[in-house]
């Protein structure tokens, strides 16, 4: 029961940092889209590289720490303000003001990243696997990346009964989730700090 509750845990924050909703407006504005071979493409890339990527950070995270001499502390803190920040942003500007957007490569740059899978994504599961077991953190992350390919696999859909409006909405709820996680990151991360 506690693993499928950490489980739970991981993927809610995951999903809420991904957020794949927010990428939508984005993703059927790009040009050729609306074709059935390109927006095929699309969604294999998105299913292919959102889980892989995610997965190689959580994995070899620990190790890169290790080989720059960072602290779980120091790299809470780190993360915790890469969080906020991309939180701020996006409660403010819908979208953080650092995404690049480059119609050319519209399917790995900028939907694949630095959209869904961005610093605060990598950052996160970097973090998850200092709180919880590998088996559990990738779980979470199949878990979170089949929701994303659904969510963009009915992005026309979706955003036909939803509006564009209530996108925005959704979006900045989900900052606040972003942000309240990012601060408690930074005090974790102090008071680990402090201790050492």
């Amino acid at each position: 029961m506690s693993i499928a509750i950490d489980v739970l845990i991981m993927t809610t924050q995951l999903i809420a940092i991904v957020d794949p909703v927010g990428a939508l407006p984005i993703m059927v504005s790009m040009p050729g889209i609306e074709k059935p071979e390109v927006f095929s493409k699309a969604l294999r890339i998105i299913a292919i590289a959102v889980p892989s990527l995610l997965i190689i950070f959580a994995v070899v995270g620990q190790y890169i720490l290790e080989a720059f001499n960072i602290s779980i502390a120091d790299f809470r803190i780190a993360g915790g303000i890469v969080l906020l920040v991309i939180g701020i942003d996006t409660l403010r500007e819908g979208s953080p003001k650092t995404m690049s957007l480059s119609p050319e490569e519209f399917i790995f740059t900028p939907i694949v990243t630095p959209m869904l899978v961005g610093p605060g994504a990598i950052t996160s599961v970097m973090l998850f696997t200092t709180y919880y077991g590998i088996p559990e953190v990738i779980i979470s992350i199949l878990i979170a990346s089949l929701i994303t390919y659904l969510v963009i696999r009915f992005s026309f859909s979706i955003i036909r009964f939803i509006g564009v409006n209530m996108l925005k909405f959704i979006g900045r709820f989900l900052s606040l989730i972003i942000m309240a996680w990012a601060v408690s990151l930074i005090i974790e991360g102090i008071r680990g700090a402090l201790l050492i």
